[in-house]
């Protein structure tokens, strides 16, 4: 007679191998018309033969049954057993291995019983020396499932409308989505030809439209792998009949964070950038739906922290940072990025702060210090570093000068070894030569990168150019490179001056506006998300793009990277507002780790009033202010309200009222 179920069943496989073996899955399935283009790095997969432990007392007796996607046996105290069948352990002690080895895919285990079930009390090992906590998620408990699948939710989905043309059959489904269409009941001789498009204009142009599809003649039903789009067009299809259906393909994520105002523009761009964020929240925080659904690690940086301020979802935060490292050895940058491995790097920290989870801190640091050594080593005698052959100094798009070392890389540089040693420091293994080399860094920018005449920091010292950018000078200012004097110089040099080149994608805004966030500009912050985001609103945009140029328009507003259609106009990093209003309008943020402490410190920016929602680690604060009133409640301790030159201490479940006068 089986015992009682004392533990929860879930799927184990090798810590961090999920998100490796998604990760590779992933990044091999972008498109291009009538080609596939895989990443153009190097892509770690999972290990294909791994053995799984557990060391248990049995208080009773019970039976367990042991399941696996793969090829193997279990070994209960030295004598084998084949997969699926039922075995008896007695009471006392036991050790049980279960081996699987799966060529083609993740390695899993699943274990009915009671003490012996498995979950995060197993532990994995990949025929090295060292036993780990086996990776496990809620998300596959169902013992007829299977990790090497991604879980996915999947709706229904119409067209909003239909247009019969005489070229073909254009579907509307309203505003951009990711879905899979089928081709039912097909009667189509000479098959089927159809276009994808984020545009109108994309769908139609069938020659150069990124996503094509064929349904090969004779067929009678056809399944289509999940794409975004907003809209189909079928143009070849001559004599053919068929019903076509769209399931919408999501990952359900829990809404926390909200954000009103008595801007209606504004509240439209709060709800656009979550609809486009949830698009890009998957398997992993992407960068974009359609052309690249790559894992991007200055993408996915900026995305950790609009995930805080609406989600609050550790999981797939965590899926991503994993992902993005891979394994050992490194042989290039993340992405091969120069300042992609830096965010990286930083991510792990800024995880940390947000989260006061340790025992990730405690997985990743390794892997952190091979980051942080890699990168070291190819830092120069200068103590700078400089691109390779091979490497990509990316920063944004923009003109920057990039001869040599380059400012905005140094900073980033410099912010990534304070946060390696930080997390070393954490676990009581600090290296103190980061934090050494990050003070010598700091010193090295200010006396080679300022420049005293112009007033800023210039992208380059090594070419002579002096160029000045504002993308080096908002990281002065974020992260504190700048001495007193600096800041106002840059403020009124840089950040204020027309004379610098403006930001033109979304990704670099998110800084600049974080930037002028903190130095009290917020009616200007408001002004240029009105224009800027709302400036694509205005266009029709349901989602918001990768870059926008007000001064371009017609078709020509879609193209990017010398691609009629390259430009993404679903990007994840569009979606900063959500970061922007939370943190600086609603004024939260945590004053230490995990939000144990955190501070509300809201401001109108221009506006008659604002009320919504931020989610704390495991808990929630509801801000409202008008001209007159100021309302805070939050549903856990340790939160302090600053407002007009006062604190005041927020108790748990009790509203603060604060009459304004």
């Amino acid at each position: 007679m089986r015992g009682p179920l004392s533990e929860k069943s879930l799927w184990i496989w090798y810590p961090g191998d999920f998100e490796i073996y998604h990760h590779l899955v992933l990044n091999t399935r972008r498109e291009e018309r009538e080609w596939r283009w895989p990443a153009f790095w190097r892509l770690d997969d999972c290990y294909h033969n791994v053995r799984f432990r557990k060391r248990l007392s049995c208080e009773q007796p019970e039976e367990m049954t042991v399941y696996a996607h793969g090829i193997g046996h279990a070994v209960v105290d030295g004598k084998k057993h084949p997969l699926g069948q039922l075995i008896k352990l007695e009471r006392g002690e036991h050790e049980i291995i279960v081996h699987v080895a799966r060529p083609e895919g993740l390695p899993c285990v699943y274990v009915e019983g009671g003490q012996s079930a498995s979950n995060a009390s197993w532990e994995a090992n990949e025929f090295g020396f060292d036993w780990l906590p086996a990776g496990c998620s809620d998300r596959y408990a169902d013992k007829n499932g299977d990790p090497g699948r991604f879980a996915f939710h999947y709706e229904a989905i119409e067209p909003q409308w239909i247009d019969k043309r005489h070229d073909g059959i254009v579907y509307d489904y309203g505003k951009e989505t990711f879905a899979a269409l089928t081709f039912e009941r097909i009667h189509a001789p000479g098959g089927i030809r159809f276009s994808y498009g984020e545009s109108l204009e994309e769908a139609l142009d069938t020659e150069h439209s990124i996503l094509i599809d064929e349904v090969p003649a004779g067929s009678k039903s056809y399944q289509c792998p999940a794409r975004a789009f907003r809209y189909v067009f079928v143009y070849e299809a001559e004599e053919a009949q068929f019903e076509l259906t769209a399931r919408y393909e999501y990952l359900p994520l829990t809404r926390r964070g909200s954000f009103v105002c008595s801007n209606d523009a504004l509240n439209r761009i709060w709800e656009t950038a979550e609809y486009t964020f949830h698009l890009n929240s998957r398997e992993f925080f992407l960068d974009g739906i359609k052309r690249d659904r790559w894992v991007w690690s200055g993408d996915a940086y900026q995305s950790y922290l609009i995930n805080h301020y609406l989600y609050f979802d550790t999981d797939i935060a965590k899926r991503t940072i994993i992902a993005l490292r891979g394994k050992d050895p490194i042989a290039a940058h993340i992405n091969t990025i120069l300042d992609y491995s830096f965010f990286w790097l930083m991510s792990v920290y800024d995880y940390y702060q947000a989260t006061k989870d340790l025992a990730f801190i405690r997985f990743m640091y390794p892997r952190m210090k091979s980051m942080m050594d890699y990168c070291v080593s190819l830092a120069d005698e200068d103590g700078f570093i400089r691109g390779r052959e091979g490497d990509w100094v990316f920063v944004d798009w923009a003109e920057i000068d990039k001869t040599g070392a380059v400012c905005a890389e140094q900073m980033l540089f410099a912010q990534s070894l304070k946060a390696t040693w930080a997390c070393g420091e954490l676990l009581g293994a600090a290296q103190p030569a980061y934090l050494e080399r990050h003070d010598r860094l700091k010193d090295s920018i200010r006396a080679r990168f300022w420049d005293e005449e112009l007033g800023a920091y210039i992208d380059s010292f090594e070419s002579g150019a002096r160029h000045v950018t504002r993308h080096a000078n908002i990281f002065a200012l974020l992260w504190g490179f700048a001495v007193p004097e600096q800041r106002q110089s840059i403020i009124a040099n840089v950040l204020l001056s027309d004379a610098v080149p403006p930001i033109s994608t979304p990704y670099f805004k998110f800084y600049e506006l974080e930037a002028m966030c903190l130095i009290g500009q917020l009616e200007e912050v408001t002004g240029q998300m009105e224009g800027y985001w709302g400036g694509m609103l205005q266009l029709g945009a349901t989602t918001f793009w990768e870059e926008y140029d007000p001064s371009v328009s017609g078709a020509e507003r879609f193209g990017m990277y010398g691609d009629r259609y390259g430009k993404s106009l679903c990007h994840a990093w569009g979606a900063s507002p959500i970061y922007l209003l939370g943190r600086y309008y609603l004024g939260v943020y945590p004053t230490s780790p995990g939000y144990e402490t955190f501070a509300v410190e809201p401001q109108l920016g221009g506006l008659d009033w604002i009320e919504g929602t931020v989610p704390v680690n495991q808990g929630q604060v509801s801000v409202k202010l008008t001209g007159d009133t100021l309302s805070v409640t939050a549903d856990q301790d340790g939160g302090v309200v600053r407002f007009q030159g006062r604190e005041y201490t927020l108790a748990k479940n009790v509203q603060l009222q604060v009459q304004l006068g």
